[in-house]
């Protein structure tokens, strides 16, 4: 099912999946939130100017429009599934935003590469966050794993969206992750990001 369903995916399928698999595993575990920082001025800060100089990094399943200005300048480090050495590489990744259960809005800075995706959510729900990685394959997915976050920290732009708006923010977190083949991930993020919510 896995396998078919990233082989004809859509544009927006792999986000979706990736959503998916991460709330089935909320189901076993209990998410760490924290309350997200506002700032209403967040969108003059000059990292957003530096991503308007560069192109948006697509997913393999997204039609690639080269009028889109780049949505992610997040630097996101794993020393899991894949090896990220310098910031260069762990800024291959876009931003997403879609509403899950109608109440919660859904973040996904991450990267599909057609078989497979990996990067990380982060649920916004009454001005409260929590932040979780991904790695999906069309092999399937991993043993549910368990995050321990270390710190988590989000500035958005506005304390509530609805479809269509733009959003602003600010990441900055790390957790270690605890699978099933008993080893011990560490996972991080930091940076700016913005994207159109669908």
């Amino acid at each position: 099912m896995i396998l078919y369903f990233f082989r004809t995916a859509r544009r927006d399928a792999l986000p979706l999946l990736a959503i998916l698999c991460v709330c089935g595993c909320h189901k076993r575990q209990h998410a760490q939130w924290d309350i997200a920082g506002i700032d209403t001025t967040i969108a003059e800060n000059v990292a957003y100017r530096q991503l308007d100089r560069e192109k948006e990094i697509f997913s393999v399943a997204e039609d690639p429009d080269t009028s889109i200005k780049r949505s992610s300048g997040v630097a996101y480090f794993t020393k899991g599934h894949i090896n990220l050495t310098d910031s260069n590489s762990a800024r291959l990744n876009n931003c997403r935003a879609y509403f899950f259960r109608h109440d919660t809005l859904t973040i996904n800075i991450g990267v599909g590469d057609g078989f497979g995706g990996w990067g990380f959510l982060i649920s916004f729900k009454n001005k409260r966050f929590s932040t979780e990685p991904y790695f999906v394959t069309d092999i399937g997915i991993p043993d549910n794993p368990v995050y321990d976050i270390v710190y988590q920290s989000l500035v958005l732009d506005k304390p509530q969206y609805k479809a269509g708006d733009s959003l602003y923010g600010k990441i900055d977190f790390k957790c270690f992750e605890a699978n099933g083949f008993r080893r011990r991930i560490e996972h991080s993020g930091k940076g700016y990001f913005r994207t159109k919510i669908k």
